[in-house]
This record gives structure tokens, sequence and C-alpha cells, in this order.
């Protein structure tokens, strides 16, 4: 397991919070999910503000994962992410808009990064919570959410693997948003 630089992390969130625009503010979020994902042997960098084909969806940072040999085995082959660093927590909106593109991709995962969270009440029922539960009753998609204090506590990327771990089984046993 590789360690994480604190400075590293510290650096990366407050150059994001400070951007003087959204464009900075989201390019800054999603250097510091490269830097938290890559580090995790068998998972690459694959694409940053991809476009579809008909250039309906854009998706903020995607990783190929080698599940074969990769500490995120229980992930999808491709790792798609969204980013959000809002002054405010995440939308039912937002993450019903995350959903679409998961969806029309296929994708059995994906890992949604909000700093402040999303809205709503973690035992689903309402807001962007019930948007996270619906997706896995509906979809089988499983949305995990990293938050701020996530990252700060990651001291290496075992910290990574266990967290997306605990928070898949809070979500499909216990129907949860941890």
């Amino acid at each position: 397991m590789a360690k994480y630089s604190q400075t590293k992390i510290a650096r990366l969130l407050l150059e994001s919070d400070t951007a003087p625009n959204t464009a900075v503010k989201g390019a800054k979020l999603e250097e510091l999910v490269r830097y938290l994902f890559c580090k995790v042997p068998k998972v690459t960098f694959y694409g940053a503000n991809i476009l579809d084909g008909y250039r309906a969806h854009e998706l903020d940072v995607v990783f190929n994962n080698d599940t074969r040999y990769s500490d995120l085995y229980f992930l999808d082959h491709s790792i798609i992410t969204e980013c959000k660093n809002t002054a405010h927590r995440t939308s039912s909106a937002q993450v019903g808009w995350f959903v679409r593109k998961l969806q029309d991709r296929i994708a059995t995962s994906g890992i949604l990064i909000s700093l402040n969270g999303i809205t709503g009440e973690a035992d689903g029922v309402n807001n962007a919570h019930s948007e996270i539960i619906n997706a896995l009753i509906r979809d089988k998609i499983r949305i995990l959410v990293i938050r701020r204090a996530d990252i700060l506590a990651f001291q290496e990327t075992d910290d990574l693997v266990k967290l997306l771990q605990r928070k898949i089984l809070k979500l499909t046993i216990e129907r949860t948003i941890e």
C-alpha cells in the first residue's frame, strides 16, 4: 500500500477552495482525485472531462481499474467519478444527473466526491440520499460518496480501499449513505 502525502492533499484542497473561478476549482479537485486513485496499484488515469459522442454527458475523471489485480477489484473496470466542490451540499438533481451518466454507461458503481456532502438524511428518505438509494434499488448502481473529512483522514491507499468497502456495505446491507 502506498502512502499519501498529507501536505499534497491539504495543498490541493486549499487550491480548489480558493480558486478564482469554477473551472480552476474543478480542475484542482480533479487533480486531487487523480492523485488519490492513481496511487492504488493497477488503477490508472483514463481521462478527464470526457464528453460522450453526442456531447450530452461530461465525465469528470475516469480511471481504468485492472480488477484482476487491483485493490479496488470490487468496483467496475471503469471507475467513473463526479467531483463537486461547491458552497452547498450536492443536490438531488446533481446526483440524479450523475445516476443518468452511470445508467447510460451500464456502470454498476460510481464515486461522487462531494467535499461538502449531499443533501438529505443518511437513512435515504429524502433529497440526494433518496436518489442514491433509488439508483441502488432501481438500477443496481452503487454510488459511493467521498467527503472532505474522508479525504483528510487518508494516510495510505488502504484507507481509501477500506472506506469504499465500508460504504458499499452500509449502502447495500443497511441502505444508508455514510
